[in-house]
């Protein structure tokens, strides 16, 4: 009886020294060991990120062309710079024309001797400049006759004198003309002088 027992107490001192030989695990050193490589995960991933925005922003700041920028500022600036010197050229071939007249003997269309210097004027003011531009020619009549009447000469003598100016090497295609008739007058008195005024030929430079 006493040597079962003493097998027994053996067996279990074995068992108590095994078991306190095994190491006790230590979960809340698992757990922030856990939570550190989450934290360090986290950070490079991050850290991937803000690096792959960087070279973006860089590739795209390296992908601007300045010259194509300073080209397109160029051009804009060439292009205002040749809009003001056109409108400067139009308004002073404007006021060119504006001062000259061809005028006409009573019920005629034909350009008079005395008148042909002016319309050979007006040839070279047209032909110096090479620009695009249409120039009106336009036939007027004092108050006698009819309407209709003052309106058919008007167009021939506008006619007359395009045909004039073509002859004298003005291209075709930069001449267009028209007739006011007599509802057109530069002087509205009624005597010689006035008529004698409104028999003629103006020039407009259309827009």
């Amino acid at each position: 009886m006493t040597k079962r027992f003493l097998v027994g107490v053996g067996i279990l001192a074995i068992l108590l020294a095994g078991c306190a030989k095994q190491p006790e695990l230590d979960v809340d050193a698992e757990q922030n060991k856990t939570e550190k490589a989450a934290a360090t995960n986290v950070t490079t991933a991050d850290t991937v990120a803000d690096t792959a925005v960087d070279t973006t922003a860089e590739n795209t700041v390296g992908n601007t062309n300045p010259q194509e920028t300073d080209l397109t500022d160029t051009t804009t600036v060439q292009v205002t710079e040749n809009s003001v010197v056109q409108k400067d050229v139009n308004q002073n071939l404007a006021k060119l024309l504006a001062k000259e007249v061809v005028h006409f003997d009573f019920d005629k269309y034909n350009i008079r001797p005395d008148q042909m210097p002016i319309v050979e004027e007006v040839a070279n003011i047209l032909k110096d400049e090479k620009g695009n531009f249409t120039v009106r020619i336009e036939g007027n009549c004092d108050e006698w006759g009819t309407d209709e009447y003052n309106y058919a000469l008007g167009l021939k003598r506008a006619k007359t004198v395009k045909q004039a100016l073509i002859d004298l090497g003005v291209p075709a295609e930069k001449l267009t003309i028209i007739s006011y008739g007599e509802s057109n007058p530069v002087c509205r008195e009624h005597n010689r002088v006035c008529w004698a005024k409104n028999r003629r030929d103006n020039f407009t430079l259309l827009p």
